[in-house]
């Protein structure tokens, strides 16, 4: 009745809310057809049900791109095509009832099914419909569990349910997950599935001492809390497969295989029956015994299997009739038969075992002693960062399409870069573990997606400015590619536009740098006011980018106060183009004299064009030689020798440089040394040095400079940075870049596993220090930093900006050099004097945090052969480590490796170029190459130092962390046709929504079907007695308003209250928190049964701690 209920709900989701599109209406179910949990085959539960459960792994992209594996081309790489395995599986399934098929992958399966005619669309609804064809997972893609965020899941999830919930109704709604080939699980995943509605998660890759441990102790199968805070609502049943998700050895019976088919004619010399059902009952005897109930999974497929599917079914035909038969004849009490993994489920559910628990999750993945599979948490770093990128425009774009009240029409683009961001969270495309020419195809994808969706950010800005959609754009509102300071209209406008747009429901202080040719910049707010800017010349290893085409030479960096969904244009103005008067006044330093006269030979202005610039006369007409553009100290004394600056071919005198060199060496020191007097910070004496160094030495003061702003100070000497000083405390802080040399074998045992795509392996247990030169520090009234840069390719700018609480670390790597033949990992470490007891915290998909032990895992006896990578961890947003009054966190811009291997010290991982393939699959070494150089990229990192008992710091930081993934996007107009005046005329400024409570969060706001939207908010603080937060639904919105809401599950397939949780019996309790309990000696509470309930009224919502509630909601809009 249950069940009824159930599919009787989801049908009115559909009727009343999404429609179906498909060909056959939902009226058309026949009342003898049963799907589900209702088309299960009854088992017995005083023998051993063996549930055969054919199926195919299907990567959308790995070896081959996602057209090629659709359409089955270059099968020199690889013979799949994922049309034959569609069609060959319906046409089999037809011919049998009893037959029995899974599908996974949305993505492809929606390719198919748009290609079909209606006789096969009429027989795949009968099939589901019937329970022979059925979904599990369902989301776009199967999606990798290290280095996705948890939005991006949720997203790919909605969108591939929405497909078959659109298409088929009911009976396509997956009951369980099917995560088979991910390597390595995530507790945040297990909590999204839970609140999904899903009823059970099979899992295919565990660490192979968990699995070895498991199997002996019958704790395969297992209830996994997926949060503390949100208690029982988050557990899931989960089971580790006992084949991975292959076929038990011998019996593949695919085109692809070599094993023997099951021969049945007697008369034949090569009859074996016998021989064939004996051997498969051994086997599955042996799986029985790592189980609780008399159930077991067979998976019965592989990688791109069913391609002539009548292979399969005809030998498992006659594996299950002649298995069947010896077990009635012997007595063994053995029944095979056709199955789904649903179906196992409720089987397993009916025998009501009691289970064991499990509260962590399951990283790192190792399959053997040396093969940690940490090094994916990092490979293709430009990737990732695309990948987030991506995200952030899509979110962008959702809300805009609805605060805009644009044309449905739009719903086109938008589905194509949903589709994008679905396929790049497979668990071979956001990983890095792809070959190259697949990972320039997924970045085609989403690049395509991405500029054909920004027609809606161009339509709503427009709207926005003019009030009037139907009015000709006035801007263009250009994309550019600020990683690299490179943006073609701002180099070749005089004046442009920068309109930038704030995703998160909160007032958001952002530094926008702006690259630009050098000049003097003025910069206007919204309401016409200059504000103030910093011009910052861009570094000479961001400037050697091989990728980077760009003529841009400094930045223009200001501060944009961003309101809550929130559109804010800025005028920018060129003043005019350097003259002669103008390098009087400039600082500007040439490593080389000829470029000083190559300058000034380019920037000369002659007298008669003075006037049409705005100057009307030369003060002087002796142009002395210029040097560095900043404020503060460089050790040009140190670092520069005058000596070389003199060139061969011309004879040039140089006391005059060699003069203001000694000059400026004096005067900035001096400036160096005054301090900023408004702010309270400790100074640090010789006695003070001693204490905070890390051995009892003497500490010999060198030569010193500070940055410094509001909230802190950041010592700096020869060495680079020494100390973070707040106003109550100091830090230790050195930020030192290293490397790892990967090992390198033919991978033929496992002592000679190469360091790869998917494996991190480094050969030695300390690694390679790079060695900095100071390469300058620079002042303003924006943003001060000091710079370095080392012979090994890589540098580093350390930043902080007026009015923001964190320290910046600005990093460009690469190309990593090979010349030695020897692959390389590149680090960066955070040595700080926290004692944290090698315990540090990373993120779980960029949301809960995991407490991790240095060499332990939670629940099983560690051997480790590999210290350094079976230490790693992802980090997909945040990794931290403290004490009891300091916390240092460092917040990510892509997902990476972590981990803390000394005592004080973050490790993350930033850059991999190896030369090996580590023999999983790929068949290529990591090596990529961009215009014929390796690969460079450049990242950043925030740090923050914060109290973590403080509860308004830690909020903070949690909002810093959704702030700096979903970060403001800027685009960039020429307004040279368009003056300041008429541009003033615009609206500039727009306010979407009014701020959120601290504690909610905006995760979802997106258009749903033609009058409704659908709507995520979240609670991101944990659990205390006031952490459920209300608010009014009514009153959020500035531009329409919402008139009625319904709850969903989180992927916005089922209404929530008709979603019953499944209970199971466990054999020791949870404890409250995970994290309070591991490692911790003493008596930690055991978990509540009751997690908390939330009291509606109308429009006024409650949210829990770590809650995502899930609306559709009715809307109008209001006037812009």
């Amino acid at each position: 009745m249950l069940l009824l209920k159930r599919n009787m709900s989801i049908a009115l989701l559909l009727l009343s809310v999404v429609g179906l599109s498909s060909s056959l209406p939902l009226s058309d179910v026949s009342s003898h057809e049963k799907c589900g949990y209702e088309s299960c085959t009854k088992v017995n539960q005083d023998e051993l049900n063996v549930h055969i459960v054919p199926h195919t792994h299907n990567d959308v992209g790995w070896l081959k791109t996602v057209d090629q594996y659709y359409y089955g081309s270059r099968n020199n790489i690889q013979k799949a095509g994922v049309q034959y395995i569609l069609d060959s599986v319906i046409k089999e399934l037809w011919q049998d009832p009893k037959r029995r098929f899974i599908y996974v992958e949305t993505a492809f399966f929606w390719m198919w099914w748009v290609r079909q005619n209606d006789d096969v669309r009429h027989k795949v609804h009968a099939l589901v419909r019937q329970g022979r064809l059925q979904f599990v997972g369902g989301a776009w893609s199967m999606n990798d569990e290290a280095a996705s965020h948890y939005q991006s899941t949720i997203d790919q999830f909605t969108w591939g349910l929405k497909k078959l919930n659109d298409t088929f109704g009911p009976c396509a709604t997956p009951r369980v997950g099917w995560q088979i080939d991910p390597f390595g699980h995530s507790r945040e995943f297990a909590s999204l599935l839970a609140a999904m509605g899903y009823d059970g998660l099979f899992l295919g890759r565990i660490d192979y001492q968990d699995k070895r441990a498991r199997l002996k102790q019958k704790r395969m199968e297992m209830l996994w809390r997926g949060d503390d805070d949100l208690g029982n609502s988050s557990d899931i049943f989960t089971g580790a497969l006992y084949n991975t998700y292959s076929p038990p050895p011998g019996f593949c019976f695919d085109v692809l295989c070599d094993d023997e088919p099951i021969i049945d004619d007697p008369n034949s010399p090569m009859f074996n029956v016998d021989k064939r059902v004996t051997s498969f009952v051994r086997k599955i005897l042996e799986m029985s015994r790592a189980y609780r109930t008399n159930n077991i999974l067979v998976t019965m497929g592989d990688d791109f299997q069913y391609q002539q599917a009548d292979m399969w079914y005809t030998n498992l035909d006659k594996l299950i009739k002649y298995t069947n038969l010896k077990s009635a004849k012997e007595g063994l009490n053995i029944k095979l038969f056709y199955s789904t993994p649903d179906c196992y489920l409720k089987a397993v559910k009916d025998s009501n075992p009691v289970l064991p628990t499990k509260q962590d999750d399951f990283f790192p993945y190792a399959s053997d002693p040396t093969a940690y599979w940490t090094g994916y948490f990092t490979s293709r770093p430009t990737t990732k960062y695309f990948e987030r990128q991506g995200n952030d425009y899509l979110q962008m774009l959702k809300q805009l399409q609805v605060l805009g009240g644009l044309e449905e029409h739009n719903s086109f683009v938008l589905n194509e870069l949903k589709s994008a961001m679905g396929v790049m969270q497979h668990h071979d495309a956001i990983t890095g573990t792809e070959k190259q020419h697949v990972a320039h195809d997924y970045e085609r994808l989403l690049d395509a997606a991405v500029e054909d969706a920004l027609i809606i950010a161009r339509q709503a800005f427009n709207k926005i400015a003019q009030k009037d959609a139907l009015k000709q754009p006035l801007f263009s509102y250009d994309r550019c590619r600020f990683n690299e300071s490179s943006c073609p209209t701002s180099e070749n406008s005089r004046q442009f536009v920068v309109t930038i747009y704030n995703p998160v429901g909160w007032m958001v202080m952002e530094p926008i740098h702006v690259p630009v040719l050098d000049g003097t910049y003025e910069v206007y707010a919204p309401n016409g006011e200059k504000i103030t800017s910093q011009l910052l010349d861009i570094p000479e290893p961001v400037r050697n980018i091989p990728t980077r085409k760009s003529q841009a030479s400094h930045e223009l960096v200001f501060i944009a106060k961003l309101h809550p969904l929130g559109v804010k244009s800025f005028y920018i103005k060129k003043i005019s183009k350097i003259s002669k008067r103008d390098v009087v006044n400039t600082n500007e330093y040439y490593g080389n004299i000829n470029d000083y006269w190559k300058n000034l030979h380019e920037n000369f202005v002659e007298i008669h064009n003075l006037e049409e610039n705005g100057r009307d006369e030369i003060k002087k007409e002796k142009i002395p030689l210029p040097i560095m553009k900043i404020d503060t100290k460089v050790n040009i004394e140190k670092d520069i020798n005058a000596d070389i600056l003199k060139d061969r071919y011309d004879n040039v005198d140089v006391e005059e440089l060699e003069r203001i060199i000694k000059e400026t060496k004096l005067e900035t020191v001096s400036k160096a040394r005054s301090l900023d007097k408004k702010l309270n910070y400790p100074n640090l004496n010789e006695e003070e040095l001693r204490m905070l160094a890390d051995e009892a030495m003497l500490v010999e003061r060198a030569d010193e400079d500070y940055l410094e702003n509001e909230f802190m100070k950041i010592r700096i000497d020869n060495t680079g940075v020494t100390h973070m000083i707040l106003p109550d405390r100091t830090t230790n802080l050195k930020v030192q870049l290293h490397y790892w040399t990967g090992c390198y074998g033919n991978n033929t045992n496992t002592s000679l596993r190469s360091s790869g795509a998917y494996i991190f392996r480094p050969q030695t247990t300390v690694p390679y220090a790079l060695t900095y030169r100071n390469s300058g520090t620079i002042k303003g009234p924006i943003v001060q930093e000091y710079r370095a840069e080392t012979k090994e390719n890589a540098a580093s700018v350390l930043r902080i900006y007026s009015g923001l609480n964190y320290f910046v670390h600005d990093f460009v790597v690469g190309p990593i050099p090979i010349e030695d033949k020897i692959g390389k990992e590149y680090i960066v470490r955070y040595d700080t004097n926290i004692v944290n007891n090698g315990e540090f915290y990373t993120d779980s998909n960029g949301r809960q945090m995991l407490k991790r032990k240095l060499n332990e895992r939670p629940q099983w006896n560690l051997t480790l052969e590999e210290p350094i990578a079976g230490n790693y961890y992802p980090v997909t947003n945040k990794i931290s480590i403290q004490d009891d009054k300091t916390k240092i966190s460092i917040l990510t811009d892509r997902s990476e490796g972590g981990t803390s291997l000394e005592e004080g010290n973050i490790e993350l991982m930033l850059h991999r170029r190896l030369l090996h393939d580590d023999a999983f699959g790929v068949g290529e070494a990591l090596d990529e190459v961009a215009e014929g150089k390796g690969l460079v990229m450049r990242g950043r990192h925030k740090l923050l130092n914060i109290n973590p008992n403080n509860a308004r710091e830690v909020i903070s930081e949690r909002k810093l962390v959704i702030q700096t993934h979903l970060q403001p996007i800027a685009f960039v107009s020429n307004a040279d046709d368009i003056n300041f005046d008429a541009w003033m005329k615009l609206d500039n400024c727009f306010k979407g929504m009014k701020a959120l409570p601290d504690g909610l969060h905006l995760l979802t706001l997106e258009p749903w079907t033609r009058d409704t939207l659908l709507l995520r908010i979240e609670n991101y603080i944990d659990k205390s007695n006031d952490s459920t937060i209300e608010i009014d639904l009514s009153k959020v919105f500035n531009s329409f308003k919402i008139v009625s809401i319904k709850e969903t599950t989180l992927a916005a397939n089922q209404w929530l209250g008709d979603v019953e949780k499944w209970r199971w019996r466990v054999e020791n309790e949870f404890a409250e928190s995970f994290n309070l309990e591991y490692n911790n000696f003493n008596s930690v509470p055991r978990a509540s049964s009751d997690a908390g309930t939330v009291i509606d009224d109308g429009l006024k919502i409650q949210v829990r701690a770590k809650q995502i509630r899930t609306f559709i909601a009715k809307y109008e809009m209001n006037a812009l």
